[in-house]
């Protein structure tokens, strides 16, 4: 995720002529504004989520990013034959960012475990704190 917020943060004018402005035209504000919106979501909840604080609310929005994601492939290349299709490269438009949106949807029910930075932390800290980290 994190090297596909640095993409459009990389290329913010184009990211949002070519996607937002003719897939999600029906946006409100300024276009530029949600491309700034998913380039950072995907940062920062990339980073929260590996260090595993506030994964809940990091997966939340890496989640909705790949919701637009999948609307996005969707709208573009339709379902492609799916699932017997062969496709060009053997890969699914939608594929990645399908698979991305079901370990987050995984992860957000569940939660990020025993082994993440939060779940180490349960045993140190009180319980009043580390459920505002969750």
């Amino acid at each position: 995720m994190l090297h596909h917020g640095y993409e459009k943060l990389a290329d913010i004018d184009g990211f949002t002529s070519f996607i937002v402005d003719n897939y999600f035209s029906y946006l409100p504000f300024d276009h530029s504004y949600w491309t700034y919106l998913a380039a950072y979501t995907q940062i920062i909840g990339s980073f929260l989520l590996a260090i595993g604080i506030l994964a809940r609310f990091s997966l939340l929005g890496l989640s909705s990013t790949m919701l637009f994601a999948l609307i996005f492939h969707f709208t573009d290349t339709g379902l492609q034959g799916a699932p017997l299709g062969i496709v060009d490269n053997h890969n699914y438009e939608f594929e990645t960012s399908l698979l991305y949106l079901l370990l987050f949807i995984v992860l957000l029910t569940f939660g990020t475990g025993k082994l993440s930075l939060i779940g180490m932390l349960q045993r140190k800290l009180p319980n009043s704190i580390v459920s505002w980290l969750k």
